[in-house]
């Protein structure tokens, strides 16, 4: 079995990698209702700097395009999935840098009053780095397939983090508090649900793991691990203050 090649396609590919991006859709929009619709009534802690609405649009605009890209590869539109991918690319670095940028803003705001908060710079950083690894690999290998629909996939998972946060971090920050492994939990429970229901896609359609997931997976598992570590050091915190600007 370890020489049989990997199958590109399966007749369930694509219900399950639409039912995929459409559960993300859900955590984006549980996740950030009700700060969105706290700024449009005028309750948000501060304005909504233009980097912020970059950044709100940006992630949008990232979830449509994967919807389009795997509804032109059930139609069979190859070619059209080609050049809408190369838009959809475009979107990588607008979210990175206004990812980076929006969280800039929020540590100038709330730090002061709040200098435990400088501790959380490090989440968006690593979560940027993983995000962008995927996607330059993704790039990189986009003659195969397979592969290049993996790694998007884990992009889109690794980009997710805050949106799942914000949906449960707070009920599973209550039951493991912050330490090592709850730092953890409450960052990236739902990506890491995300990423273990991708290789359970493809051990039961498959009975094999791509290898995407098999180099891909654990390293974003120790990317989190970094993070956490660097999180609860007594280094960090003034390091995030001077990155920030605070």
């Amino acid at each position: 079995m370890g020489h049989e090649r990997f199958a590109a396609r399966h007749a369930w590919d694509n219900t399950f990698f639409l039912a995929f991006v459409f559960i993300n859709w859900a955590a984006v929009l549980v996740g950030f209702y009700p700060s969105v619709s706290a700024r449009w009534a005028g309750q948000a802690d501060y304005p909504a700097p233009l980097i912020l609405q970059v950044h709100v649009f940006a992630f949008a605009g990232w979830l449509v395009m994967l919807v389009v890209q795997l509804v032109l590869v059930r139609l069979g539109r190859g070619g059209w999935h080609r050049k809408s991918g190369w838009l959809t690319l475009l979107l990588a670095p607008i979210m990175v840098v206004t990812a980076i940028g929006a969280e800039v803003m929020s540590q100038r705001f709330y730090t002061p009053m709040f200098p435990d908060n400088a501790r959380f710079f490090i989440e968006p950083i690593v979560q940027m780095a993983v995000f962008s690894g995927c996607v330059a690999a993704a790039v990189l290998l986009r003659r195969n397939p397979a592969t290049h629909k993996r790694l998007m996939l884990l992009a889109t998972s690794a980009a997710l983090v805050a949106a799942y946060n914000r949906w449960w971090g707070e009920t599973i920050y209550e039951w493991w508090g912050d330490g090592f492994w709850g730092m953890i939990a409450h960052n990236y429970a739902g990506p890491d649900l995300l990423m273990a229901m991708l290789v359970g896609y493809d051990l039961i359609a498959r009975r094999r793991i791509h290898k995407a997931y098999l180099i891909g997976v654990p390293l974003i598992l120790a990317s989190q691990l970094v993070a956490s570590a660097v999180y609860h050091s007594d280094w960090w915190p003034p390091l995030s203050e001077r990155l920030a600007g605070v």
